[in-house]
């Protein structure tokens, strides 16, 4: 068994972000509860914070009054100090944001578009970069990197997700086109165009980066978390960091069967946003298109017959996933509607408990619900630049 060490040099870097942790989890806190914290030298977490401050990745947020002797100055995340840039291109949809060092949002744009090909995908994308610039102006160079969120298998199980009816019409020619996304050529271009590097991870996975690194209330340790858009994916987060697996492919939710096949033959199919529009096609119901539209009496009755019909078809998965991983809960984020996402946890939740011997997990809405994908492809850059995940520590180390 290969066992790694760590340099002087890798240890510091972990220490700074640590620190930068714990400074964004508990704003105004001081260099001397830093040092309890961390369980470092005073000295050292002076050191390491000088520097920080120096980098404008912190600023002062005061001093500590009613002591005895030199006052503690109290530190804050400098929210302009850096910045991530997230793409999220999914099948119904490309969208941009741009937070702070903060997390905050500073701007968020949108662009539905159904299936995108390259020539689209880099047409809209383009557009929404230069609005993110525009805003920005000369603090762009502050921009730590660029992260793109996306679905894997885009060209796949088309029948049953694409909704769209002239793209069905020749769904043949639409594979084909999509195989563009089987490779990571996107990515290359992203970085080109931007002149940033682009990381890249599964939609799902990048919601859970949001979650852990910059939502408001802090994440459970051990949690599954269940993305739900055109189509549906899952992410473990095992110790406070995401679980990829032997060949990365861990949380892979949607590839399990589904219980009888009726909205699709895998969970991917049933559980999604796909399945739902089909629903109200065959229903011969139009599809809500506001907030208002979601209230309805008619469109609840149809929506808490989908989540009652999909909570019975993801049953097995999701026993299976609550066997196998004893998470402490269930997050549930996606493109879903808020109507829509507690109709289902109320539905998930009455079949688990009736189908299981096991304690069901607390099922929640996660924190960024529609905005997950999107903002967790802006958390990227930030996340691996300065998040104190161990594979810092680690020579050679990879996840």
């Amino acid at each position: 068994m290969k066992s790694f060490g760590s340099t002087a040099e890798q240890s510091r870097i972990y220490n700074e972000r640590v620190i930068l942790h714990l400074v964004r989890q508990f704003p105004d806190i001081s260099r001397a509860n830093l040092a309890k914290q961390t369980g470092l030298s005073a000295q050292t977490i002076s050191v390491i914070t000088s520097s920080l401050l120096e980098r404008q990745l912190l600023s002062l947020a005061g001093k500590v009054s009613g002591r005895r002797g030199q006052p503690s100055i109290k530190l804050k995340i400098n929210e302009q100090g850096a910045y991530g840039l997230g793409i999220n291109l999914d099948r119904d949809h490309i969208s941009a944001a741009l937070i702070d060092f903060s997390g905050a949002c500073v701007l968020q744009l949108e662009r539905e578009v159904s299936f995108p090909t390259e020539i689209v995908a880099k047409q809209v994308a383009q557009d929404l970069i230069a609005e993110v610039q525009q805003t920005l102006g000369s603090d762009w160079c502050k921009v730590e990197g660029i992260g793109l969120a996306r679905p894997d298998y885009m060209h796949g199980w088309l029948e049953s997700l694409v909704t769209d009816i002239n793209q069905r019409s020749d769904l043949s020619s639409l594979q084909l086109a999509l195989e563009y996304w089987t490779s990571n050529a996107f990515e290359e271009w992203l970085a080109e165009f931007t002149g940033l590097r682009c990381y890249s991870e599964l939609d799902s996975v990048a919601a859970v980066n949001y979650e852990l690194l910059l939502a408001g209330t802090a994440a459970p340790k051990h949690f599954f978390y269940l993305f739900v858009s055109t189509a549906c994916g899952g992410s473990f987060v095992a110790n406070g960091e995401c679980y990829f697996g032997a060949t990365g492919k861990a949380g892979s939710f949607g590839l399990i069967p589904s219980a009888t096949g009726k909205h699709g033959k895998w969970v991917l199919e049933a559980l999604s946003l796909s399945s739902l529009r089909r629903y109200f096609i065959v229903n011969q119901q139009a599809f809500p298109i506001n907030e208002q539209a979601w209230q309805e009496e008619k469109n609840q009755q149809l929506i808490d017959q989908w989540a009652g019909e999909v909570a019975q078809e993801v049953q097995p998965a999701l026993a299976s996933v609550i066997a196998l991983y004893d998470a402490e809960a269930i997050l549930i984020g996606g493109r879903l509607p808020s109507v829509v996402m507690t109709s289902l946890i109320h539905h998930i939740e009455v079949t688990q408990k009736s189908h299981s011997l096991l304690p069901v997990p607390p099922i929640h809405i996660a924190q960024t619900a529609h905005a997950a994908s999107v903002l967790g492809a802006a958390v990227l850059p930030l996340y691996e630049t300065f998040a104190p995940h161990k594979d810092v520590l680690l020579l050679n180390g990879a996840k």
